[in-house]
């Protein structure tokens, strides 16, 4: 058996906690001088849709940046995907109900449909 194939696995933390706390990894997390981290809390469904998307793509970037480390690590590249695919499903669903998240995804071109308001930062009552 080779040292690759030996590894230990990391220990995650579950992807919600881990974008509160910005670190996925538990081993590798220190909290900053006592400090406590913000709870994220979303007062609506948009933005509790929006805070599914970034989680997600929070998870599965720094499942990518272990691999650029560890690149023969099987379970994590089968996470990678699995947190690809949900990002990707979260953001579909985001978008069919809210509008674009990213300029590419704009369906009419003319008019211009990204520059047409709510942006995804600001304040929505749904």
């Amino acid at each position: 058996m080779s040292n690759q194939t030996r590894q230990c696995q990391p220990v995650l933390f579950d992807p919600q906690e881990a974008i509160s706390l910005g670190n996925l990894f538990k081993d590798l997390y220190m909290s900053y001088q006592g400090f406590s981290n913000y709870c994220l809390q979303p007062e609506n469904a948009r933005q509790q849709a929006l805070l599914e998307v970034q989680m997600y793509y929070f998870v599965a970037h720094e499942i990518n940046l272990y691999l650029d480390t560890h690149p023969h690590d099987e379970k994590m590249i089968q996470l990678y995907e699995q947190y690809i695919q949900k990002a990707k499903q979260s953001q579909n669903a985001f978008e069919k109900k809210y509008g674009p998240l990213e300029v590419q995804n704009t369906q009419n071109k003319i008019p211009f449909e990204w520059i047409q308001g709510p942006w995804p930062w600001e304040y929505q009552k749904d």
